[in-house]
């Protein structure tokens, strides 16, 4: 479990460090997501009958996303003092546990060991939780025999890899460019010769506009497969139509378009050159391809792009 710092919206600092030797209970939440009240309610509960058990443990919910310390500060001082709640508006504890989804419950024993987490909001996600925590706090015999347990044992450096990946498309389908860059930035400096982190930056760096920083990644990039390939020439055909190169950026596509010939994103692209050109109908031809390949069709459309 990795350590992290976060404080209230009253300033009051929470640090998880590996040299304490406590049971550490983490839900990481998202101010406006289903069912929040009803959620730090249980949580609340849950956590006020461990403590009446005599049970010694942190418990934290940690408040992600821009909102967080103004949804924060309209909990009142009795809920905030039974379940802590934390912000953390950069979605830092997101990036250091590769977390896709709020909520998220995470346990860690007290050798700082994850010994279980679990996303999304269903009909065991309190109940889970709790019988976790009593799982690591040694009290078995007050564990919910129905609850189906599932250990976080999938720590490989791909699957962490993954993780961070799947962050950095949430963070960037919400339109926070920044983080998403430096999550994948991270992958970078870890694995300089991972491509796919490579073209997935490259991608993103695309979609927040820093065309140049695009191209010169795509260019260096060394892909060896003919879709990675193919992602690259898109890459950089992507950002040189952002900044206005279209003649290039036609013939990188038409480039590409062999190497990945179902990509859909390579056809919309170049419908966008064509459109941009003024040459309508090669732009609804390659528009109707892209769509063709989103919904699987067999028609075939745009063949004089193919």
């Amino acid at each position: 479990m990795p350590e992290f710092t976060l404080a209230d919206p009253n300033g009051a600092v929470f640090r998880y460090e590996h040299g304490q030797t406590r049971v550490l209970g983490l839900v990481i939440l998202q101010a406006g997501q289903t069912h929040l009240d009803r959620l730090l309610t249980d949580m609340e509960d849950l956590v006020q009958k461990l403590r009446s058990q005599g049970a010694a443990f942190d418990c934290v919910g940690v408040m992600s996303g821009p909102g967080a310390s103004d949804y924060l500060r309209s909990r009142d001082a009795e809920a905030r003092e039974a379940f802590r709640l934390l912000a953390d508006p950069s979605f830092t504890v997101w990036g250091k546990l590769g977390v896709v989804a709020a909520p998220t419950a995470v346990v860690a024993g007290a050798d700082h060991k994850v010994q279980w987490i679990k996303a999304g909001y269903g009909y065991d996600f309190v109940a889970g939780f709790h019988a976790q925590l009593v799982k690591a706090l040694g009290l078995g015999g007050n564990a919910d025999a129905t609850v189906r347990v599932e250990t976080l044992e999938n720590t490989s450096s791909r699957a962490r890899r993954d993780r961070h990946i799947q962050l950095a498309r949430t963070l960037a389908r919400k339109g926070r460019w920044e983080l998403a860059i430096q999550e994948l930035e991270k992958l970078r400096q870890a694995d300089p010769n991972a491509v796919d982190v490579a073209l997935e930056l490259g991608e993103v760096l695309c979609r927040a506009g820093k065309n140049e920083a695009a191209v010169k990644l795509a260019t260096e990039v060394t892909p060896e497969s003919g879709r990675d390939k193919a992602r690259s020439l898109l890459i950089r055909a992507w950002a040189g139509r952002q900044m206005g190169e279209l003649d290039a950026a036609e013939t990188l596509l038409v480039q590409a378009l062999p190497l990945d010939p179902e990509s859909a994103r390579i056809l919309y692209e170049l419908g966008r050159v064509y459109e941009a050109k003024g040459d309508t109908s090669k732009a609804l031809a390659s528009y109707r391809g892209a769509l063709a390949e989103v919904f699987g069709e067999a028609d075939q459309v745009g063949t004089s792009q193919r």
